[in-house]
């Protein structure tokens, strides 16, 4: 079983991005191979260890998915379900922490190359979508379908741009460029994508007449999706795959949910909190009062004898749908109904009703 990603960086739950930066210099120090000659192989693995934890949670988007769901949550955003050096998006941290104290060492040792950054032909975009629901399609995780404009792989040119080629002749082919700096310490040769052919290594001569040489097309598509049960206004699910096409492969649609304000519920987390106002005779001799549920439904309150207003009546398990399991409660708030008739024999029962009840009353402060 995977440890904990705060426990293994030693930083709380709640910790900043400075703090997590801090702890991962701290411990990649301790932990680097060249600095545990007598114990390597422990060194290698704590060293990958580490520098997972700092990738997901120095990252908001796969740390608020580890928040919510744990390694299951955040081991779809990399690439192969796992993490691995390939994964690993903070190499200029590692050059800031260790400068040139093992040459180009460091990243021959776990990355198999000295590369700097991540090169290669360019990944298509990710798409966000806010997409707004109802507390009715959140309690339910109903399936709901949006439009979007994304670039798909052209079909006439196979995705290619063209149909007749050449080698590049700024990388001669390689669809990368090379550049070597030397210090007293050693070499560090830096990795880049080649900018003429955008990694492909080739160029076009004959553009395709269909994408315009792009490689790819803007279709407009509709995409459905389940809502997940009790999901939260400002949560969100990564669709991999379904983003941008691009020569490196297609991006993600990022979908946030947008919470609609609802007609009679306000809702504080898993609970549900609604105002109901009942005639005086019902608090003084109690009774039952209905309440709208959702979809059409509805639930019957009792309210017991002697009730006081406002008071709230707590029901267990008649809110929202929690995404590990349950349900939150229900809070009904009970007001006063006020008297709005102007009716004569009214006015008289309530002067004999005064008979009844007495002077008013200056409550002590609770301290």
């Amino acid at each position: 079983m995977k440890k904990d990603y705060y426990k293994i960086l030693g930083v709380p739950r709640n910790a900043t991005t400075e703090e997590i930066k801090k702890a991962y210099r701290e411990l990649a120090k301790k932990w680097h191979p060249d600095m545990n000659p007598d114990n390597k192989k422990e060194a290698e693995e704590k060293f990958k260890e580490i520098s997972e934890a700092y990738e997901v949670l120095m990252d908001p988007q796969k740390r608020q998915l580890y928040d919510m769901y744990g390694h299951d949550g955040v081991s779809q955003t990399f690439r192969g379900g796992g993490f691995t050096w390939e994964d690993f998006s903070h190499f200029d941290d590692l050059q800031e922490i260790f400068g040139n104290l093992f040459g180009s060492s460091i990243f021959e040792d776990f990355f198999g190359t000295t590369t700097r950054a991540h090169t290669g032909q360019k990944k298509g975009g990710d798409i966000k979508v806010v997409l707004r629901v109802s507390l009715e399609e959140i309690a339910n995780g109903t399936k709901k379908q949006f439009q979007i404009n994304r670039y798909e792989y052209c079909s006439a040119c196979s995705g290619r741009g063209g149909y007749d080629f050449t080698v590049c002749p700024q990388c001669g082919g390689r669809g990368q460029i090379r550049t070597q700096a030397r210090s007293f310490f050693g070499t560090f040769t830096s990795v880049s994508t080649c900018q003429r052919c955008q990694g492909s290594g080739e160029i076009v001569k004959t553009p395709c007449g269909k994408c315009g040489g792009t490689g790819r097309i803007k279709v407009l598509r509709t995409i459905e999706i389940k809502i997940p049960r009790g999901v939260s206004n400002g949560q969100y699910i990564v669709l991999r795959g379904e983003g941008h096409y691009g020569p490196g492969g297609k991006g993600n649609i990022i979908v946030e949910f947008e919470e609609k304000p609802h007609e009679f519920f306000e809702r504080r987390g898993d609970d549900l909190y609604l105002q109901v106002a009942v005639p005086y005779s019902t608090l003084i001799n109690g009774g039952t009062v209905d309440i709208p549920g959702f979809n059409g439904s509805h639930e019957v309150i009792k309210i017991p004898k002697g009730s006081s207003a406002p008071e709230i009546i707590k029901v267990k398990g008649k809110g929202m749908p929690r995404m590990n399991g349950g349900y939150g409660d229900l809070y009904v708030e009970i007001l006063l109904k006020p008297l709005t008739t102007t009716d004569r024999n009214l006015n008289k029962l309530i002067e004999e009703l005064k008979k009844y009840e007495g002077e008013p009353v200056v409550k002590r402060r609770i301290k």
